[in-house]
């Protein structure tokens, strides 16, 4: 049974409301679906092959839920238009895996953001403006750990240069959301905004659509190994980095899932805070029964580490020298003039 894949955009778009990102995803894995049931009926026993055939492909659990995602749409789909719809009665989602949260630290983004990529010709002219466009983007990511598809679907109507703010309106909470930015990505925002019409995409490709995630993550891959950077490297990285960087500089918890766009907090907590180790160090030891007790030394070693999570040194606008002597630490902090 073939399905008629721009019927079945119509359905999921219009009657079923989906998220353009899951649109996207479900129209590629109907593609697949389409193909290996060409010659096939869309049946239980069928179904159950075509899963196998995946699983032997070695697939993981979260991609073949994916594809259950996408037939549990066709169900659907299949009851509305008056087709045969039992075909998936019966089948139960994959148990989730976890796969390892990869956080780049502030230095490893900075060599992300420093390398630059030469590109060759497109069309006989020279592409290497791709190489800020790609960058600006990358920044875009590290500086307000928005999802991907957020920044690339961001047009340049929601983009406030003068308040230094970009508003999310496709999100995954279908809430809309405020980002803040500062220099140097503000002067980039400038750049990439010029001469765009309200609602044209800020990232754009040499073809001046959409920036696909396909395309970004063979380029960054390709920046951040030029950047000597050789951590696995997806776009969601900075995302995972930027949470994590909050809650180690001390940024309460609900704040972070605010600014990241966590309708619950709980997935802040439960996905995060075992990597934050040091935001449930600083936690523990405000308890008036445990700070008194603790070796001053440690005391001296948080406030420390709480100054140098400013990055003041690495801040050209500050003149910044800290002396550490046994039991003393001194800090001189000054604005240069």
């Amino acid at each position: 049974m073939q399905i008629v894949e721009s019927d079945f955009r119509s359905f999921i778009t219009i009657k079923l409301g989906l998220a353009p990102q899951s649109i996207r995803h479900c129209m590629c894995r109907v593609g697949i679906i389409n193909e290996w049931f060409a010659d096939k009926e869309l049946t239980k026993e069928n179904v159950e092959l075509f899963f196998l055939q995946l699983k032997e492909k070695r697939l993981k659990n979260n991609t073949l839920n994916t594809y259950q995602f996408a037939f549990r749409q066709l169900v659907l789909y299949c009851k509305d238009r008056g087709f045969p719809s039992d075909f998936f009665d019966g089948f139960k989602s994959f148990k989730k895996t976890k796969p390892d949260i990869v956080i780049f630290t502030p230095e490893e983004i900075e060599k992300i953001l420093n390398t630059k990529l030469t590109y060759g010709k497109f069309h006989g002219k020279d592409s290497n403006f791709l190489d800020f466009r790609f960058r600006t983007m990358t920044m875009f990511l590290a500086y307000t750990g928005c999802r991907y598809s957020e920044a690339a679907e961001l047009t340049a109507e929601h983009v406030d240069i003068s308040a230094g703010k970009a508003t999310f309106v496709n999100t995954k909470t279908n809430e809309n959301r405020t980002a803040y930015f500062t220099e140097p990505l503000k002067s980039n925002l400038i750049e990439m905004i010029r001469d765009r019409k309200p609602k044209d995409r800020v990232f754009r490709n040499s073809m001046e659509s959409q920036i696909q995630v396909t395309d970004f993550s063979a380029d960054l891959k390709r920046r951040a190994i030029a950047a000597g950077v050789i951590k696995r490297t997806f776009p969601h990285n900075f995302r995972h980095s930027y949470i994590t960087h909050m809650l180690e500089a001390g940024v309460p918890i609900t704040e972070v899932a605010t600014l990241v766009g966590h309708k619950d907090i709980q997935t802040t907590y439960s996905t995060y805070m075992h990597l934050a180790d040091k935001t449930l160090e600083r936690a523990a030891m405000r308890h008036p029964m445990v700070r008194k007790n603790i070796d001053p030394q440690e005391i001296l070693r948080i406030i420390k580490e709480n100054f140098e999570n400013l990055h003041l040194k690495s801040d050209p606008r500050f003149e910044y020298n800290m002396i550490e002597e046994s039991g003393r630490i001194r800090f001189d902090i000054s604005i240069k003039s």
